[in-house]
């Protein structure tokens, strides 16, 4: 399985419409918050709402199942920084999920704690720490047991 995530494009419309082109064989395109943008011009991404988003009513959260998997689809602006990690595991054990994807901080980021993959795509208009914009393609095989990340810059 192929996942294509984004975050934070903050309405720029080109750089979702060339990652889509690039990605034709992707079982599903994420987008994890901050897009300033309505769901119809989103597709084919599955949204959640950003601390940006607050014309468009997107879910704050979405649990998404995928071949026997779950994946947490938040923009984690509901958590504070310090503690963000430790949240985001603790919601996705709740919630039976094995990968969270998450925004917000304008940072690429893969780590895994406690069995949980947090995916953060970095931003696709701007890094704050000083690298390209980028975006993430999640391979998951074996029933998510082995999920590889590739950072992608734009």
């Amino acid at each position: 399985m192929k996942l294509v995530i984004v975050s934070d494009n903050h309405g720029r419309r080109d750089v979702l419409k060339r990652i889509v082109g690039e990605h034709p064989d992707a079982d599903a395109f994420l987008h994890a918050g901050d897009s300033e943008m309505p769901e119809d011009e989103l597709r084919p991404f599955v949204s959640v709402t950003g601390n940006n988003d607050m014309y468009y009513p997107h879910p704050q959260l979405r649990v998404l199942e995928y071949d026997n998997f779950k994946v947490l689809l938040i923009h984690s602006h509901q958590f504070l920084m310090f503690k963000r990690a430790e949240k985001l595991v603790n919601k996705a054990h709740q919630l039976g999920c094995r990968i969270v994807v998450f925004g917000h901080t304008h940072v690429f980021e893969h780590t895994q704690i406690s069995g949980v993959h947090l995916i953060n795509p970095g931003s696709t208009y701007y890094n704050r720490d000083g690298k390209r914009p980028c975006y993430a393609v999640v391979t998951i095989e074996n029933h998510g047991k082995d999920v590889t990340v590739v950072r992608v810059e734009l």
